[in-house]
């Protein structure tokens, strides 16, 4: 078993170097699945409404 939590350990470290930030993935997966889709979607929207505005 400590052979798989040293691979988990690996590509944790690989992504933090790659500069994936890990402890807001960690945040996001405290929260409910219903809130992160509102939160993507409140996301969504702000870059529908910037696009638009682009386009006047």
């Amino acid at each position: 078993m400590p052979k798989k939590k040293k691979k988990n350990n690996d590509a944790i470290k690989r992504a933090i170097d790659y500069g994936i930030d890990i402890q807001m993935l960690k945040d996001n997966l405290k929260r409910s699945a219903t809130e992160r889709i509102e939160r993507h979607q409140a996301a969504l929207n702000l870059v529908r409404l910037f696009q638009k505005a682009k386009k006047i």
